[in-house]
């Protein structure tokens, strides 16, 4: 019998959690599911911005290559191409009953996925409503002997509006009772303070809901056969994180549960992964084998057992197409940006009231996350770091190419651009007509 599989993600929380090493925020029922499964401690994002890297993990495929490339609603209409299969699509036809719960960023129109029910038509209910019903889901499904051996596995996508800001939205209330972690990549200041605030309260909120279903699940006997999964979609919604590709912008947590599949004990692997890898994994574990069009790979070895397993990568690649143009390749000692279009650059700890602090993007960045992990000192001119840089431009080219990355054949013509440029070209066919 296959596994369930629920699937539960936040919006703009990084990893800033408590069994992240973030002691400042409420969140034990996460911690707890950290404690009783494995923790990704290496896991990025393909994009630090919500609608292209929820893409990239739910097709298994780079933005470059599955079409989603930024935010998929209006004005900017970025969109999956149409032969794009989505894990909602995959597990369906293996025999799985699929549900959705709350947001899900990925497509404009929910036809386009092939989910069997929608549990929340409004895509905006606050976490704890969300919640609620995912916890109805599971005792009604108890109820009624789901459970048995003749019944199909399900497939619940769980999706949190939350932690996007506004962070008060939904009735969340600010929370420094454990005291406030400025990044340090933030300077210290009195609105920056109460964003931290805020932000933590909302999850603590988050967690709060999270509770409810985990508990939902123990209730219904569910929990030993379903593969419960915990993840974020990209870095937190401060400057120098979301919307850039530093590591506050791509770094996500991702924890697993599943006991009846040996992934527990409240390990750690260490795995350098990206998000793109996800959906190769979930099929692996549910005894399923992703087609050749899949470019993610499989760290379901690293779950099971990761001290007996080889890491499938030794790096990780990022697009940002929104502002910069940027792309980048990161290993476990360094981070190699391409930036292909002007952007401001934040080049040291942000002071978000000192313009000074915004500089304008170089064409190249290089940090050695081993002397300089908040990416401060970019050594990319430096002599003693050219053969570095040569590797990996080299490695980054590689990558572009593989993805037929449309910056290689000039600056990117978004869904905007093409819309304005038809209209323009249909006044001037108007006008010759009526001439």
């Amino acid at each position: 019998m296959k596994p369930n599989v629920l699937l539960i993600t936040t919006h703009d929380t990084g990893r800033h959690f408590g069994c992240y090493g973030i002691d400042t925020v409420h969140t034990p029922n996460i911690d707890t599911l950290a404690s009783q499964g494995v923790r990704m401690t290496n896991m990025f994002a393909t994009v630090p911005i919500c609608c292209a890297s929820r893409a990239s993990m739910m097709t298994g495929r780079y933005p470059q290559s599955h079409g989603l490339m930024d935010l998929c609603f209006p004005p900017f209409n970025w969109a999956l191409h149409d032969d794009e299969e989505h894990l909602s699509h995959l597990l369906h036809d293996a025999g799985y009953e699929t549900h959705l719960f709350g947001i899900q960023h990925e497509v404009q129109d929910l036809n386009r996925l092939k989910f069997d029910d929608t549990h929340d038509e409004t895509r905006r209910n606050p976490c704890d409503v969300v919640a609620a019903a995912v916890g109805e889901f599971l005792t009604q499904r108890a109820n009624d002997g789901a459970g048995r051996n003749d019944a199909a596995p399900f497939y619940a996508q769980v999706g949190f509006f939350e932690t996007h800001s506004p962070f008060t939205w939904g009735g969340a209330q600010p929370d420094d009772s454990k005291g406030l972690f400025i990044p340090p990549y933030l300077v210290p200041s009195q609105p920056i303070e109460r964003m931290i605030r805020e932000f933590q309260g909302m999850i603590r909120k988050a967690d709060e809901a999270i509770g409810v279903i985990l508990e939902a699940m123990e209730q219904s006997s569910l929990a030993d056969d379903t593969i419960v999964i915990f993840t974020t979609d990209h870095g937190i919604e401060f400057p120098r994180a979301k919307w850039t590709l530093y590591d506050p912008g791509i770094e996500i947590a991702m924890i697993f549960r599943w006991p009846a599949g040996g992934i527990s004990g409240g390990r750690d692997c260490d795995w350098l992964q990206g998000n793109v890898d996800f959906l190769p994994t979930i099929l692996d574990l549910a005894g399923l084998q992703p087609s050749e069009r899949v470019q993610g790979v499989s760290f379901a070895d690293g779950l099971r057992d990761g001290a007996n397993a080889q890491a499938p990568r030794d790096a990780v690649f990022g697009l940002y197409a929104k502002r910069c143009q940027g792309r980048s390749i990161r290993t476990v000692r360094y981070k190699l940006i391409r930036n292909f279009d002007i952007d401001r650059w934040y080049s040291k700890p942000v002071d978000i009231t000192n313009p000074a602090d915004y500089w304008v993007s170089p064409n190249v960045e290089l940090y050695d996350l081993h002397d300089d992990p908040h990416e401060f000192n970019n050594v990319a001119e430096k002599p003693e770091y050219s053969a570095v840089r040569r590797e990996l431009d080299t490695r980054l080219v590689a990558w572009l190419r593989e993805v037929d990355d449309p910056i290689l054949r000039g600056p990117l013509r978004t869904p905007f651009y093409e819309k304005s440029l038809r209209q323009v070209l249909e006044v001037e066919s108007d006008r010759e007509q009526i001439q």
